[in-house]
């Protein structure tokens, strides 16, 4: 009797999900789909397009329509959490950068509004340095003034 572990069975899921994600993203899959509907659409007059001809179709799409909600979730989670790692790296690498950030995600919403509030305002004052003709090569220090609570 073959016994997985829950780590094992997720390392297969992944697995399995980054290959039907692959193979779910190439033409042959659109091509696939478009063939099925068409072989169905087909068989429509043979089954005098019953009960039976039309329940085929919506369940085949219902499933497939789950599965690909999973497969898609999957994926994009693996994908955000990847450019996030290599954001943090930016961050970690960068002279000036201002480590804090690096698990900014991590943060309510409203600490996400007050930052991207203070972000705006120092564009802003920016923006208006440039029309003075100064610069746009510093560094603020926003340490003190990420979040104030």
């Amino acid at each position: 009797m073959i016994k997985f572990t829950i780590k094992e069975d997720m390392e297969y899921f992944s697995m399995v999900a980054k290959w039907l994600s692959n193979k779910a993203a190439q033409p042959l899959a659109c091509f696939l789909a478009f063939l099925i509907v068409l072989v169905w659409i087909l068989f429509g007059p043979l089954l005098h397009f019953s009960n039976t001809w039309q329940l085929i179709i919506s369940t085949l799409a219902a499933v497939t329509s789950i599965v690909m909600l999973f497969i898609i979730q999957n994926s994009q989670h693996r994908h955000t959490v990847a450019i996030q790692l290599k954001l943090d790296e930016i961050i970690r690498a960068t002279k000036g950068a201002h480590n804090e950030m690096m698990d900014i995600e991590k943060l309510t919403d409203q600490d996400l509004e007050k930052i991207q509030k203070k972000y705006g305002l120092m564009a802003e004052k920016t923006k208006e340095d440039l029309k003075k003709g100064k610069i746009d090569t510093h560094t603020p220090d926003v340490s003190k003034t990420i979040i104030e609570k």
